[in-house]
């Protein structure tokens, strides 16, 4: 690198040290893929719809998804059963009723900020990248049918109308560990491998629109790889199959 070049990209690297950037944000649907901003569905609070009827007494529900609850009717075990099958949310692939559903989107917003290092021998810029305080979002609502009245069952049957509402949950709860909670930490390492790229001295004025760029289509794949693996895991859950934990994607270069 000439020496004149040396001083004005070491002047613009002095300019542009440690520089941060404003809030990126980025949702996918159950596929991987992005969704524009302006068509992401609006976040509901994450509070219950309470209504006259509820689960059995002694059913724990988490307090970081949403539930909502469809009506069953019955005087006996067996009548309910045939009110869920009856009544329950229908399965858009299979065109059949099911007791429980389930639905879940995942997103993220954080901040980054890079650094540059000039190397005279290579002729390139060295650019450190740092992506802050990422902010997981899940969104996952719960679909489970709740008993209007159950004033006409024996102890017996209010005991099996309890157990089959546990079994649900314990299903669908163990999706929930597989689409939040297994995938979280592995989503921030990946996000901490984001770590380096090298810079041409000529792209050093257009530094904070490239290092953006490759953050976002980074964090992009990042998302649609752990969506995919995510999706693998829930279909092995459901086959009654085990699975590895989601395995981690290629490493960004490092100097």
């Amino acid at each position: 690198m000439k020496l004149s070049r040396f001083v004005s990209v070491c002047l613009l690297v002095l300019a542009s040290a440690s520089m941060s950037q404003g809030e990126v944000s980025q949702h996918f649907d159950q596929s991987g893929r992005l969704v524009p901003a302006e068509q992401k569905r609006p976040t509901a609070p994450l509070r219950q719809r309470m209504t006259k009827y509820s689960v059995p007494e002694g059913i724990e529900l988490r307090s970081d998804i949403r539930y909502e609850f469809y009506p069953v009717f019955g005087k006996t075990f067996a009548e309910i059963i045939r009110s869920t099958e009856e009544n329950g949310p229908r399965n858009e692939k299979t065109k059949k009723r099911q007791p429980s559903a389930y639905d879940w989107h995942l997103g993220w917003t954080y901040d980054f900020s890079f650094s540059l290092e000039p190397d005279e021998e290579d002729e390139k810029v060295h650019c450190d990248l740092m992506i802050n305080d990422p902010a997981l979002s899940y969104d996952i609502t719960v679909t489970l049918p709740a008993l209007t009245d159950d004033s006409a069952l024996n102890p017996m049957e209010k005991d099996l109308w309890k157990s089959y509402v546990a079994a649900l949950l314990e299903r669908l709860h163990g999706r929930i560990k597989i689409i939040k909670d297994d995938s979280r930490d592995v989503i921030i390492r990946q996000f901490g491998e984001i770590a380096y790229i090298s810079l041409k001295d000529e792209e050093v004025e257009k530094a904070e629109g490239i290092v953006e760029r490759y953050i976002r289509k980074e964090t992009e794949r990042i998302g649609s790889n752990i969506i995919r693996q995510i999706q693998q895991k829930l279909e092995a859950y459901d086959s009654g199959a085990t699975q590895d934990s989601i395995t981690k994607p290629t490493k960004t270069p490092s100097k």
